[in-house]
Parts: C-alpha cells; sequence; structure tokens
C-alpha cells in the first residue's frame, strides 16, 4: 500500500479534537479523557503502532510538544504527509570499480570497492481523520457539553477535497481505515428497533433485507434509532470514496472495523457488527460499488472478547488506572532541528516512573478508554488480518509482522478451536 488513510473516533483520534478551543473541555476531570499529546490513551493509539511497525519513525516521541508538532503533517492530507520506511539495520552493498580510473576519481575508496547508489527510500504518505466524539449516522444532530458530536462523513468530504488538490501527486494503491460507532451507541445512546412500532423488521442480520424493508416501510423508520443507519451510512462513505477516484477505482481499499461490545453486551452494536459483517461478504453491486475482494472487515468484537476472555494470558489487569497518569516517551530520539527550538519542559525521565503493573491495566482512569497496552493488541490484530488479507504496507508483511508485535510468542490471531 502506498497511501493509508485512517477515518474514525476517539480510539484512533492522535490530536484532531483535542487541538480545537473548543474541545478542551475534554481535559477537565470527568470529561473523557485526552493525554497531553492528544490521544486517548495513557500513551500511544493503535494507530502509532501500526506508523512505527510499518515505517520505523515514531509520531509519540521525545515530549509532548514534539509529538504534537510531529502529528500535525498527519492530521490533515498535504504533500508533507509522507513518512519513509527505514529498511532496518542492513550491511552497505558494495561493488568494485568498473575501472582504474573510476577507482583514482574516487580517494579514500575502500580497496577498490566502492558503494553502491543509496536509492531513494520507500515511502508511506499516512493522514488520519479521526476525530474524538465522530458519530456515524447522520439521521439525528446531537451536542454534549461545550463540544459537538461530529460526523464521519465530515473527515471523508474533508479527503476528498484534499485528495483533489493534490491531484496527480497523490496516486498508487490507497487502504482506507474505517473504525467508528461506540458513540453511537454508548455516548449517545443509539437504541435497536421496538418490534412493536415496526412490526415488518427483518428477522436476520442480512444487510440486503434490512435494506429492502428500510424501503418498503420508511413510516417504521424512526431518527436516531437501530443499527442499520450506520451500517448504510458507512456504505454511502465508502461508495463516495471509489466514486471520486475515476479512473483509479481498482487502487481503492477498505479496511473496516466493527465495535468491541464492553458495555455490557449492548444487542443494538451486536446486530450493528453482524450487518456489517453482511454487507462486506456481500456487497451489493451499483455505482461506486468497490471492486470485488477490496473491503475486508477487521473483527474486533471477537479478538477482544478472546483477549479478554484470560486477560492474564496478555500480562492485563481487568483494573482502570488511576488518575494522573502521564505517557513516557522515547528518550531515544533525535532532538528537535536547531531552528524549531522546544519550548522549556520537564526533563523526560529516561525510564518509565510508572509501575509495570499499572502501565498493564486494561482502561486509563477513564473506563471508556484502553490503555497503551490495550492499544498494542488492538493493532496487532489489525496488522493480522491486513497481512492476511493479502496487503502488505512498508516493512511490516508475514515475514516481519510477528518481530514487531507485542508479546510474539502468542498467537496472531483467534484460535479456531
Amino acid at each position: 500500500m502506498k497511501n493509508v488513510v485512517v477515518f474514525g473516533d476517539n480510539i484512533s483520534d492522535i490530536g484532531n479534537r483535542w487541538l480545537w478551543p473548543t474541545e478542551r473541555p475534554d481535559r477537565w476531570p470527568g470529561a473523557l479523557c485526552v493525554n497531553e499529546s492528544g490521544r486517548y490513551s495513557d500513551g500511544k493509539n493503535w494507530t502509532d503502532f501500526l506508523v512505527e511497525w510499518s515505517t520505523g519513525d515514531a509520531l509519540m516521541w521525545g515530549n509532548s510538544d514534539l509529538t504534537i508538532r510531529k502529528s500535525a503533517d498527519y492530521r490533515t492530507l498535504t504533500r508533507y504527509s509522507v513518512l519513509d520506511v527505514d529498511p532496518g539495520d542492513k550491511p552497505p552493498e558494495m561493488r568494485p570499480w568498473r575501472n582504474l580510473d573510476e577507482c583514482v576519481g574516487h580517494p579514500g575508496g575502500e580497496s577498490g570497492w566502492e558503494r553502491r547508489p543509496v536509492p531513494s527510500p520507500q515511502q508511506v504518505r499516512y493522514v488520519n481523520y479521526a476525530r474524538g466524539g465522530c458519530v456515524v449516522a447522520r439521521d439525528r444532530t446531537f451536542t454534549r457539553g461545550f463540544g459537538s458530536l461530529s460526523c464521519l462523513r465530515g473527515q471523508v468530504e474533508d479527503y476528498l477535497a484534499q485528495r483533489s488538490f493534490l491531484g496527480t501527486e497523490f496516486d498508487g494503491p490507497t487502504l482506507h481505515i474505517l473504525w467508528a460507532g461506540l458513540n453511537d451507541f454508548v455516548t449517545v445512546e443509539r437504541p435497536d428497533h421496538d418490534r412493536t412500532k415496526a412490526p415488518n423488521l427483518p428477522s436476520t442480520n442480512d444487510y440486503t433485507a434490512w435494506e429492502t424493508w428500510s424501503r418498503a416501510h420508511p413510516e417504521e423508520s424512526e431518527d436516531g434509532v437501530g443499527a442499520f443507519p450506520a451500517v448504510a451510512e458507512t456504505r454511502s462513505l465508502i461508495e463516495a470514496i471509489v466514486s471520486d477516484s475515476p479512473g483509479a477505482e481498482a487502487e481503492q481499499y477498505f479496511m473496516v472495523v466493527d465495535l468491541p461490545n464492553v458495555y455490557s453486551g449492548e444487542p443494538v452494536i451486536d446486530r450493528y457488527n453482524a450487518l456489517l459483517a453482511s454487507l462486506v461478504s456481500d456487497w451489493p453491486q451499483g455505482n461506486g460499488a468497490p471492486a470485488q475482494g477490496h473491503v475486508h472487515l477487521v473483527t474486533m468484537s471477537k479478538w477482544m472478547e478472546h483477549v479478554g476472555r484470560e486477560p492474564a494470558a496478555w500480562q492485563l489487569s481487568s483494573e482502570s488506572q488511576p488518575t494522573g497518569v502521564r505517557p513516557f516517551y522515547d528518550t531515544g530520539t533525535p532532538p528537535a532541528p536547531a531552528q524549531d527550538p522546544v519550548p522549556a519542559q520537564d526533563p523526560v525521565p529516561a525510564q518509565d516512573p510508572v509501575p509495570a503493573q499499572v502501565r498493564r491495566c486494561f482502561t486509563t482512569s477513564d473506563p471508556r478508554h484502553p490503555t497503551q497496552a490495550v492499544h498494542s493488541l488492538m493493532a496487532r490484530y489489525f496488522v493480522a488480518t491486513l497481512l492476511k488479507s493479502g496487503h502488505a504496507l512498508g516493512r511490516l508483511d508475514n515475514d516481519t509482522c510477528p518481530l514487531e508485535s507485542p508479546l510474539s510468542a502468542l498467537p496472531l490471531d483467534i484460535p479456531t478451536t
């Protein structure tokens, strides 16, 4: 994949919501907890791991100011939203001089050998539009506190406009990642349908059956109710991206992530996941339909159920972290350029001062958001599904994935038995 585009909500946000002045209440006590670098985590989120494992680069490093500055290049699509892929430590390729004149022309050569010209590094264009508080369905407007919940469609519209502006600079196979929906069902408590009010509801979770019902019985549809509108909107957004890619439809790929049902087993979330799986497995034909095999489902719901069944096997605690846990930054990263001085901050400790058992809690002090440890496991499963789908990203392939993944001795996929 040459390009990676992320759409989503809190789980994937690298600062898009936190940096807006109207959204600063998220940092107040009792609000949705955001760390000092803009992530809804005690450190990195799963997209940060995806970037690091696929390129060798890190968006979260040094301190909070450096992290915010570096992340800014990847929160909107520009010609600077590009990451070089570090191939790792490999010995230099050498070849003999072709003739004596060449050797004389290169004083200080190494015993008649020269280095091959350094090729341009492989690059991945990366942009992350995910914003905390994003909802998928658009059939009802919601507000909360000082900040309003935004819609996923707004992220896609921004992307298409910025992609159009770049023109031919943006080309090649593009992976679009869509992961949102929990705000629909948890934050704004979108309920499931009441069969006493909608007697003609389908008895199955087949997407086509629900689409037929919505057209045949519009009087039974209620604004802000049910899982089907959110899944139908996901389909509409994917088809909008494909339709806006004339001549490059075959280069548009999609990974759609379903929702971990960690909130008391809400039936409406299970229905959403089932409808999403039905849509991906049998995409309706028509204008804008993605090419066959270009949309894959990441069953994060099953993966997190698997992890949650035996958290100790993943070195996790089912507890929430105490308040005040700050991110730990990699101190081995290069300093900021001299021409761009960094505001003075407290020295970054060489070792993480937070005890390991606290870092390995399941959620932050806000029990609605996972810790960095859990984000790493979600990233692990996403990458395993990506590779299983036949794709590669940067330096990530079937050989390197186990080496990059945390707890590599444990399976990368859900056991079938």
